[in-house]
């Protein structure tokens, strides 16, 4: 009577490693979904700068290609908080829209600076200019 026995104990091994398996999908998904992604609906772009006189500031053009408007909820420079003055638009930027911000940076030529520019949706878009 080995054989009952033997496929008693490989439908055994097959229903663990269905479970493991299944278990690690799980996981796998839930590791995935907790991961940050770009939200479509809000999407900003850098999409041009330009040194101020004596690099005391940097004005940088945002364009919104997402579907909804974007807000923006905080402007650093260097992981530092800065002062925006928008000389174009306002904090909220409509989907196909555009906004001019004035950076206030501190003047030592070249420089790296990451301008880091955070939503009201918690999306974070980075911007690196070297001022020379």
């Amino acid at each position: 009577m080995p054989q009952p026995s033997i496929k008693k104990n490989a439908l055994s091994l097959a229903q663990t490693l269905l479970c493991i398996a299944i278990a690690i999908s799980l996981a796998t998904m839930a590791w995935i979904n907790g991961l940050p992604t770009t939200n479509q609906n809000n999407k900003v772009q850098i999409v041009a700068h330009r040194l101020g006189p004596n690099r005391a500031y940097i004005d940088v053009r945002l364009y919104n290609n997402g579907t909804q408007t974007a807000v923006l909820r905080s402007v650093k420079v260097n992981s530092k908080p800065a002062t925006v003055i928008y000389i174009l638009g306002s904090s909220q930027i409509r989907s196909g829209g555009s906004a001019i911000l004035r950076v206030a940076i501190p003047s030592v030529p070249d420089r790296t600076y990451q301008i880091a520019f955070q939503t009201d949706k918690g999306n974070k878009f980075v911007y690196t200019i070297i001022a020379k």
